[in-house]
């Protein structure tokens, strides 16, 4: 498999990945706490995890496909920086540090996603970048907000 293919696969695996982690938890049952423990780390390891993998791997054919320059030192910063929220919502979830831990991994995510999501709008605009995996990311990061922000309010509610 070519690095392009995995970098469109990426693509992929995000959405399938987020459906396997709405589903399980309610599959296996339990109250919302619970539910949110798989929920909501499991998308962070799947979201931060395939970015860190798309920045440290892929390089210059994941700077292309969203429409960017390749810019390796700062797409390593940027990809370790997501291997470690990946890490940590990993620990968060096998060391069960709780629905705090479980929503303060969650929230640095979204924060990141948003903050992201805002540039690749200002580039959209700004360059006229309309590539649309760079279009997608905004529209992503508003579904995870609205995913993710309730089940997360209900765990911390209970």
């Amino acid at each position: 498999m070519t690095k392009k293919q995995l970098a469109s696969m990426m693509e992929w695996i995000r959405p399938v990945g987020i459906c396997l982690a709405i589903f399980f938890p309610y599959y296996l049952g339990g109250d919302e706490v619970s539910r949110f423990h798989i929920m909501g780390p499991f998308i962070v390891m799947l979201m931060c995890g395939t970015v860190a993998f798309e920045s440290l791997v892929l390089g210059e054919i994941a700077s292309e496909k969203i429409g960017y320059a390749a810019n390796r030192a700062y797409q390593i910063q940027s990809g370790l920086a997501n291997a470690a929220m990946a890490v940590t919502a990993l620990l968060v979830y096998v060391l069960d540090w709780g629905r705090y831990a479980d929503s303060t991994i969650v929230t640095a995510m979204l924060l990141f996603f948003t903050f992201s999501a805002a540039n690749h709008t200002a580039t959209a605009i700004r360059e006229h970048n309309m590539k649309p995996v760079n279009l997608m990311r905004p529209v992503w990061t508003l579904l995870l907000i609205l995913l993710l922000i309730p089940h997360m309010f209900q765990a911390l509610n209970q």
